[in-house]
């Protein structure tokens, strides 16, 4: 079991008084006194703005910039805090509430961590057995689908790729990325087909072809929403380097013709990598 009283002893006194001040902060602009715009806002308007946030601290995690994930993760606690106050002024729950009930849940479902009877040498893996045994015999949260447990409002590429993680837990799945290659080939001769007889269908091909090459990615062992990202990152280079190139000629990319503008594709990729 861990030593609560060490872990009191080295509870870090100054961030809780930053915490403590930050919600003060954060009251204060929803007061009667406070910020006009912040007291107009709710849930619905500060979704976006908070989805913002969640990606302007990736964008700092991918670039493994500490400073700017600090910066972020602050604006990321201004953001829980003020659903907080939403919740607190309009007597829907306390912030006290929240903070209790995730640290019940993290203490219940870590019992490796925090019972005395559990042992110690658990595997990853068999943590996450021990989690969903939890959520579904202790919290009572059985799912009629295994899918029913993934977020309604998750980005589509994210979905297609937790559906198949979800699909892969109960032996639907392929064994290897090569197995699914020729569910790939099949997808893209349906898109060839649609496209050639002008159908109606395109659409839902396309969307079939998506989701068969994510969870390819998936069978790779990488995440497409980071994969895709660098297939982003290395576009916008080489593509920078075409209007750059085009520039010192005087000119721009709109004033050259497709065949020019794939020489300078060219150059960018032998300059660029």
């Amino acid at each position: 079991m861990v030593d609560q009283t060490k872990l009191s002893m080295s509870t870090d006194f100054a961030s809780a008084e930053r915490f403590q001040e930050l919600w003060q902060v954060v009251c204060k602009l929803r007061s009667p006194e406070g910020c006009p715009w912040d007291r107009e806002q709710d849930f619905a308007s500060m979704k976006n703005q908070f989805l913002d946030e969640v990606y302007e601290f990736i964008d700092a995690l991918e670039a493994d910039d500490s400073r700017a994930m600090s910066e972020e993760l602050g604006d990321l606690f201004f953001h829980l805090l003020f659903f907080s106050c939403l919740g607190e002024d309009g007597e829907l729950f306390k912030l006290e509430t929240t903070l209790e009930q995730i640290k019940a849940k993290l203490i219940r479902r870590h019992p490796h961590v925090f019972s005395e009877t559990e042992a110690d040498d658990i595997s990853p893996e068999e943590v996450k057995v021990n989690w969903d045994r939890i959520k579904r015999e202790v919290e009572g949260k059985e799912y009629k689908s295994a899918l029913d447990s993934v977020p309604v409002s998750l980005p589509p590429l994210l979905k297609a790729f937790v559906f198949g993680q979800k699909a892969a837990k109960v032996g639907f799945d392929w064994s290897s990325p090569a197995e699914i290659l020729p569910k790939l080939h099949e997808e893209l001769a349906e898109v060839e087909e649609v496209l050639e007889s002008g159908g109606e269908r395109l659409h839902e091909e396309l969307g079939d072809l998506l989701f068969v090459v994510v969870n390819l990615v998936r069978l790779s062992g990488f995440e497409p929403g980071r994969v895709l990202n660098r297939a982003n990152l290395k576009f916008s280079r080489r593509f920078r380097f075409m209007e750059q190139q085009a520039l010192s000629q005087g000119l721009t990319l709109t004033a050259l013709t497709l065949e020019k503008q794939e020489v300078l594709w060219q150059q960018a990729k032998l300059a660029q990598g």
